[in-house]
């Protein structure tokens, strides 16, 4: 009941912050205009073919200053953007192995995978009055792709929060303080918070708000009449999804944050003892 109070408190404060609100969806918008841009742009010319590498580039990075942005809130309530920035680079930085770890984990399930394909379908015969028998179920494709969902949706998101939220609470000179074991010692407590229940429990509550709603909205048919109301109604889908997604985000990232500073220990400032007064003369 706690995680699900702070998750719902998160959202009160948001949506009752219409300048944070606000500055988020900007940054969210130009996102999505630059990846529609990207997808957009056709490689015909040379012009076309450096506009779709500016996009390109300008992708992750406003996709990393949109995290640091969230989180950066989510700790001052406030927007230092020389300080967001330098926390996207570090984003960016933990996110790379995390990144080939994916590639990797796809990449043998598949290789995997292609030893318990399914049957084939069965075809009605020319002539047959009756159709084919349904197929039974093909456990395989059903564990590789649980396994898929586990990892890739769920396992690896949240790891790769937790980083995040490691990163950016400290700066670079603090983060690399103590040496390798305690820098080692750091990521072994934010992966080891990335699933605990609470962690786990809030991520499963915003993936039906920034995933399951923004799915739900777009592919469920409302019947409309004339070409207009159509378009009207599939405007009107979009703009609901967007928001969703942005809310649904942007609330998941505040909450595991505000948790994660709430339940770590506090960093002293200073681990060298006080020197002993002086006996007077």
């Amino acid at each position: 009941m706690t995680t699900i109070k702070r998750f719902l408190d998160t959202t009160k404060s948001l949506l009752t912050n219409p300048k944070a609100f606000g500055l988020l969806k900007i940054l969210y918008a130009l996102l999505l205009a630059t990846l529609l841009g990207f997808a957009w742009v056709r490689e015909a010319t040379i012009s076309q073919v450096a506009i779709t590498f500016v996009f390109l580039v300008l992708i992750p990075i406003e996709f990393f200053v949109l995290q640091a942005a969230i989180l950066h809130h989510a700790r001052t309530q406030k927007f230092h953007w020389a300080q967001i920035g330098r926390d996207a680079i570090k984003l960016a930085v933990v996110s790379i192995p995390i990144v080939l770890l994916g590639f990797l984990v796809a990449y043998l399930l598949n290789k995997w995978q292609a030893h318990y394909l399914a049957p084939e379908p069965l075809l009605a015969a020319p002539g047959a009055r009756t159709p084919p028998a349904t197929q039974p179920l093909h456990w395989p494709t059903v564990l590789f792709a649980t396994v898929r969902l586990l990892i890739l949706g769920v396992a690896l998101p949240l790891a790769t929060i937790h980083l995040w939220i490691e990163v950016t609470a400290r700066d670079l000179r603090a983060s690399l303080d103590g040496g390798a074991k305690t820098v080692s010692k750091r990521v072994g407590n934010a992966l080891a918070g990335a699933f605990a229940f609470d962690s786990v429990l809030t991520y499963g509550l915003g993936l039906i708000v920034f995933v399951l709603v923004p799915y739900a909205i777009l592919f469920v048919r409302i019947p409309a009449k004339g070409t207009k109301t159509d378009f009207a109604v599939f405007i009107a889908q979009l703009l609901l999804a967007y928001s969703f997604t942005l809310i649904g985000w942007t609330v998941t990232l505040t909450t595991l944050a505000r948790s994660t500073r709430e339940t770590s220990p506090a960093v002293p400032v200073s681990t060298v003892p006080n020197a002993p007064a002086e006996a007077p003369a």
